[in-house]
């Protein structure tokens, strides 16, 4: 897999071939130049689909990262389809170049915290929720179909974000970012397995990523005080554990 580097939308990439206005980052290359921007390589991503969702209505409570605070977002998919839509489209209007598919916290511990006998997830099951993301993202993205935009399809935290300690084991990790991943492909250009805290998160969600042949972005969250990871691990070791996938 091609594995392209973001981060708050510019890709911070190692030997660089260009592929039109795209950089693709060359796996082969020294991990120690990552951090070498190159003139150019800057990609326009969107921002974030809960703040637009909240400035639209969409009702968010609880903790910042917590997973209380995106059952909101999360079922907006089904549940309001037309909203979602219209928040990618606002964001392929101010120039993003990449939109981001809405199933950020589609995941069991967010979905699950619904409790309704007829919530979302016991009618169409994690895939379901995910492919409706992808659904509404590709729907925004024919509505402008001069923008060019892309759709990058999100391999997000499987728990709170921000929060390493709460990153569960590889191979359950692994059997949950599968299922997003063939859920979310088929609608998008690329897979972003964003907001990583641990070097083997992200292994397990570019090792599932690998699976469906698109290209993959990754990006890490960091330590707020050192260029490092959430975990204490260093950049260049995250790097190394996802270049061992094939």
């Amino acid at each position: 897999a091609i594995l392209e580097r973001v981060c708050n939308g510019i890709q911070f990439p190692v030997r660089l071939k260009h592929v039109g206005q795209a950089m693709l980052a060359d796996q082969e290359s020294s991990p120690q130049l990552m951090c070498q921007p190159c003139e150019g390589s800057i990609t326009i991503l969107d921002g974030g689909m809960g703040h637009q969702l909240k400035s639209m209505g969409v009702e968010i409570t609880g903790p910042v990262g917590s997973m209380r605070r995106f059952l909101g977002v999360a079922v907006a998919n089904v549940e309001n389809p037309q909203m979602v839509k219209d928040a990618h489209l606002t964001y392929i209007d101010a120039g993003a170049e990449v939109i981001t598919s809405n199933n950020y916290a589609c995941v069991p511990k967010c979905l699950e915290l619904d409790s309704k006998d007829d919530a979302p997830l016991r009618k169409y099951g994690i895939a379901g929720m995910v492919a409706a993301a992808g659904k509404v993202a590709q729907a925004a993205r024919h509505e402008r179909p001069d923008s060019k935009a892309r759709v990058a399809g999100s391999l997000p935290p499987l728990a709170e974000s921000y929060r390493a300690d709460k990153v569960g084991p590889f191979e359950e990790n692994l059997k949950q970012y599968e299922i997003i991943a063939k859920s979310i492909a088929p609608y998008c250009d690329l897979l972003l397995c964003e907001t990583m805290s641990t070097a083997d998160e992200a292994r397990a969600a570019v090792t599932a990523a690998a699976q469906t042949g698109l290209p993959i972005w990754v990006s890490w969250t960091l330590n707020e005080n050192k260029p490092v990871l959430r975990s204490g691990e260093s950049i260049n070791d995250a790097v190394e554990a996802i270049k061992s996938v094939e």
